[in-house]
């Protein structure tokens, strides 16, 4: 064998490829599963990554709505306390009594006590007809 060698110096590569395989074989299979693993498990994880993507993408829109609803509603109630209170002013405004008219009365009023207004001449005439 050693006369075989010695006349080809330069090996064949198929035996460079045994040699290979024989000192690397173990470790390059490991490493080949051990990289188609991590392989596996990356392309897993984007998937889960995306499915939650999509799920919080989903829930975002659902809570969006609702706090659209939400600020609809909000408008709603305060555009309807703004009507109550334009109402309740004008009926206030309304049902209230101008300074010219109250003037008239307290003056009314002032001559009643004072005995000159209707109310004196009412009372004298029912004290004349009791005597």
């Amino acid at each position: 064998m050693s006369t075989q060698a010695s006349k080809n110096p330069a090996t064949s590569p198929q035996d460079m490829e045994r040699v290979r395989e024989i000192l690397f074989g173990g470790v390059i299979r490991d490493y080949d599963a051990r990289f188609a693993t991590q392989q596996r498990d990356l392309e897993r994880l984007q998937r889960a990554l995306e499915k939650t993507n999509e799920q919080l993408a989903a829930q975002d829109s659902a809570q969006n709505k609702k706090l659209q609803e939400a600020r609809q509603d909000f408008q709603t109630a305060i555009d309807d306390l703004r009507a109550e209170t334009r109402s309740a002013l004008d009926r206030l405004s309304a049902e209230k009594v101008d300074r010219e008219q109250l003037g008239n009365l307290l003056i009314e009023m002032g001559n009643q006590i004072k005995g000159t207004g209707i109310l004196s001449s009412m009372l004298d005439g029912l004290l004349q007809t009791d005597e």
